[in-house]
């Protein structure tokens, strides 16, 4: 069993309710967490966006490329670099679209799933070190809410 170490006290910060003062926070904590997962997934050799769009293909299946620029909120151009990386590396493969010949369909290939899987448990396994070892049980509940209402706040638009 882990040991249970107690977290200093956070500095006291202000009552944050205020729109904007929260979205300024989120974003700059967002930002450092990103970079803290890029870094403990680099040695996959797999960007965030190559993961994400390996996971969207995992969790939801074939997709096209402006199907996963839209998902990914960047533009096709974007997206289609993406996809030309992830495809040279055998991690995705093209297939024709079943009901609109002029479009072609994105799949994982199984060494895409494997990649997939060893990055996730990588970025996975350094948050659930840091929730154990920073965090009391009342605090990784908090933190489980809260990942409840930013699943909510991602969904927007």
């Amino acid at each position: 069993m882990a040991h249970e170490q107690q977290s200093p006290a956070p500095a006291a910060a202000p009552e944050l309710t205020e729109p904007h003062e929260v979205a300024s926070r989120l974003r700059v904590v967002t930002g450092q967490l990103s970079r803290r997962l890029r870094a403990a997934g680099e040695n996959m050799g797999l960007s965030l966006s190559q993961a994400a769009v390996l996971s969207r293909l995992d969790r939801r299946g074939p997709a096209t490329t402006v199907e996963l620029a839209r998902a990914e909120h960047v533009r096709p151009q974007s997206m289609g670099t993406t996809v030309a990386a992830l495809e040279e590396a055998g991690l995705i493969e093209r297939s024709p679209h079943p009901s609109d010949r002029r479009q072609v369909l994105i799949s994982l290939t199984a060494e895409g799933t494997r990649r997939l899987k060893e990055a996730q448990g990588l970025r996975e396994g350094w948050i659930a070190r840091a929730l154990e070892e920073r965090f009391d049980e009342r605090e990784r509940a908090i933190m489980a809410e809260a990942v409840g209402l930013l699943e909510r706040l991602a969904e927007g638009d």
